[in-house]
């Protein structure tokens, strides 16, 4: 009976982090000569722009809208297998027989791909567009994914075809086949903010004696929706990197206006926002925004650096002031200017999101003093707002919001 090469694959859980269940494959830099085979382990992977349902935990896993893609290139064998939703779902083992040399294999889902930055077309002169911001917001759990590998191991184990609808290019006859391994680490390539429970309110926690509704200085305020500045605007950069994942974007994020009316902001209309054209009463008590425990979530590509993260901002289209002799026209603003997470000193500053995490900011109380007239607000101080990050662990930050 001949004894050729068999290698398998394992594709680890895709969760904003490796997964920590992993086998070890061993270290063999062994190689064999002539024809063997490439097997895939499937495993469930763990890992948005409107009003969606939050997503909850410290994980969420991502599932397949349609096949996922597998390909294997080699010298020679070089094949591709697509699994179904439900395919997938099973767990089972993917097997590519007769494969000489295996150089890489590649995982694709959602239409995920290896890099989203610009590049060079064909006649090498023109930069192709590259993927933008407005094109990746799916839910979470639809999000696209990849992962690919370079890296075979020799084990001591064999194995043989046997028919199933997970293997493709199996020769004719009982051939036995020595194993090789290998893992995939999937990856996200954008990080997603979602904000819920926006509330107005008349004193700080501890102040509520001191301040009342009277003390408010608004007669009318009207919310008019949100929207997310300082974001770039495509994929320049963002490419994988085996062994880490998703790169952050580089370059210059763009300026983004809501664009409403009366609009006075700086920038482009902005992709990234949604507008709120029921209860618009900011002042309304108890009213919180989005309602029914929903988020406004948006999917971004990974910001590195202070100025370089987003800006989550608020935008009114009515103001009156109570106070004649100080008037507070519209348009006002509201904006995170700063944002924390509890680290085991005590808050620390964020200066990255990450591709592949889920950064939660929940109940978000403005005074008046965060309501500005000026859309680029300034850094004087600001309210701490709950925040959840996952990745898409769970772990609290906060938000520090304009004055």
């Amino acid at each position: 009976m001949k004894v050729n090469k068999f290698l398998m694959l394992g594709i680890a859980g895709l969760a904003f982090a490796a997964c920590s269940n992993e086998e070890d494959f061993g270290t063999s830099d062994q190689v064999l000569e002539g024809y063997g085979a490439v097997s895939i382990r499937i495993a469930a992977p763990a890992v948005t722009k409107n009003v969606v349902d939050g997503a909850t935990g410290s994980e969420v896993i991502v599932k397949p809208t349609g096949n996922v893609t597998i390909k294997l290139e080699a010298t020679e064998g070089s094949n591709e297998i697509n699994l179904t939703p439900a395919q997938w779902e099973k767990g089972q083992v993917v097997t590519f027989w007769n494969v000489m040399e295996p150089k890489k294999v590649t995982v694709t889902m959602n239409g995920g791909q290896n890099t989203y930055a610009e590049i060079v077309d064909e006649e090498g002169t023109t930069p192709a567009v590259a993927v933008e911001a407005a094109a990746l917001q799916s839910a979470p759990e639809s999000i696209p994914a990849y992962g690919e590998t370079t890296d075979f191991t020799l084990t001591g184990e064999t194995g043989s075809p046997t028919g199933g609808d997970h293997e493709v290019g199996a020769p004719a006859g009982n051939t036995v086949y020595q194993k090789y391994k290998a893992t995939v680490t999937m990856k996200i390539p954008v990080a997603r903010l979602e904000v819920s429970g926006i509330q107005h309110i008349f004193a700080e926690a501890g102040e509520e004696d001191n301040h009342v509704e009277e003390d408010c200085a608004y007669e009318t305020l009207s919310i008019a929706g949100v929207y997310l500045d300082n974001v770039y605007a495509n994929g320049t950069g963002v490419s994988y990197v085996e062994g880490t994942g998703f790169t952050c974007a580089t370059g210059t994020p763009t300026n983004y206006k809501f664009g409403g009316t009366p609009d006075t902001g700086t920038g482009i209309d902005a992709v990234l926002k949604d507008a709120i054209t029921e209860n618009t009463n900011f002042l309304t008590a108890d009213m919180m925004w989005p309602s029914n425990g929903q988020v406004y979530a948006y999917n971004f590509f990974g910001a590195d650096g202070i100025d370089n993260l987003p800006k989550f901002k608020i935008y009114f289209n009515e103001s009156v002031s109570k106070d004649e002799d100080h008037p507070l026209p519209a348009p006002r603003y509201a904006m995170v200017t700063k944002y924390t997470r509890q680290g085991a000193d005590g808050p620390e500053d964020i200066t990255k999101f990450e591709p592949g995490h889920i950064y939660r900011i929940t109940g978000v109380k403005l005074l008046d003093e965060n309501i500005l007239g000026d859309e680029g607000g300034n850094t004087k101080y600001g309210v701490e707002v709950t925040v959840v990050e996952a990745k898409w662990t769970v772990e609290t930050i906060s938000a520090d919001w304009a004055n």
